[in-house]
């Protein structure tokens, strides 16, 4: 048999509810040449059974002898794979049957992008959708600084530069992690295009079980992504970080708009030293728009929280003029109304 073109990572624990649908929309795939790696981590419910119900050839089941872990697995996984290109994917997700040969096609016409995302539709258990993050792929480079913005069941990836980046580092929060490491030596990019369905579960490690674990991990993660453009002592506090993070929540309760006007001088200080370090995803001119719109999503976030006054205060203080000409217009409009 010749070798995959592509090998596919399906990590699974205790996953029976949703497995069979995952693994069937990889079997129904429009691309075939690939090896389907069922990595079962000791699983105690009916996970098992139900991969051991399929015969396809294309199937290679493992199981751990022991609870390793998600990182531990999927490192596994990527020294079993019998391809140079690998996909994930996971036990409760669906992607859609031209995924892989989509994926597959950018990579070998780009063979200097060395990992890939794609668009969700992020899903209810019961499939209603929750939200799609179409985000212009011009500006994930950025925003991987502060947050982890591709989905994790959505890559694929060069096994040689996850083997050059040492593969899963962490115990929580591996995906940003890799994703980060991926950033800072190759080039990553994203597919703008809906091709799987995300399912937020009571079985998703970072939304449900290990939500703290996973929270104080990519807190931390952001704090040395900053310094990693800013210097190893650059200070921000923890409400600033978590700001920076799209959760402007800490900041407000603190009310001080010293602080947040400081957030914002901070983030364009950070934009700036962003904007000049060398990297193979250094687009300038994306990094500026980006930056602009985190800006923007920032400000909002404080003026629609904030008392009138104060939201007047800040966005005079940060300049902000078209967003304070449309906060007084809409005032106004409200109390002639009354």
């Amino acid at each position: 048999m010749p070798a995959p073109k592509l090998s596919v990572l399906l990590p699974v624990y205790n996953a029976e509810r949703f497995l069979a649908q995952a693994i069937d929309s990889i079997l129904q795939q429009t691309f075939a040449h690939f090896e389907l790696l069922l990595l079962d981590d000791c699983s105690t419910d009916r996970s098992a059974e139900i991969i051991r119900s399929y015969s396809d050839p294309r199937i290679r089941y493992y199981r751990n002898e022991q609870n390793m872990g998600i990182s531990a697995t999927l490192n596994r996984g990527i020294s079993l794979a019998a391809s140079p290109l690998i996909a994930r994917m996971d036990a409760d997700d669906i992607s859609y049957p031209s995924r892989l040969e989509k994926q597959l096609a950018y990579l070998q016409a780009h063979p200097d992008c060395a990992l890939l995302s794609c668009w969700v539709r992020v899903i209810t258990e019961e499939g209603e959708l929750v939200r799609i993050d179409d985000f212009k792929p011009e500006y994930y480079y950025y925003n991987l600084t502060f947050e982890c913005w591709m989905y994790h069941p959505s890559i694929v990836f060069r096994k040689a530069a996850a083997e050059q980046i040492g593969g899963y580092t962490v115990p929580y929060s591996e995906d940003f992690e890799l994703f980060w490491q991926f950033s800072r030596r190759f080039k990553v990019h994203n597919l703008p295009e809906i091709l799987m369905d995300y399912r937020i579960s009571p079985q998703s490690l970072h939304q449900v079980q290990k939500k703290p674990e996973y929270d104080l991990a990519q807190h931390q993660q952001v704090l040395r992504n900053i310094r990693y453009y800013m210097g190893s002592t650059y200070r921000l506090s923890y409400s600033q970080i978590e700001c920076l993070r799209h959760n402007p929540t800490p900041l407000l309760q603190e009310g001080s708009l010293h602080l947040m006007v400081e957030c914002l001088q901070k983030l364009a200080v950070i934009t700036k030293a962003i904007e000049q370090r060398d990297n193979p995803n250094r687009d300038p001119a994306a990094i500026r728009k980006a930056a602009y719109f985190k800006r923007r999503h920032i400000l909002l976030a404080f003026a629609r929280n904030l008392p009138y006054r104060k939201s007047v205060l800040l966005l005079a203080k940060s300049r902000e003029w078209g967003l304070l000409y449309f906060l007084v217009h809409s005032f106004i409009k409200r109390r002639l109304k009354l």
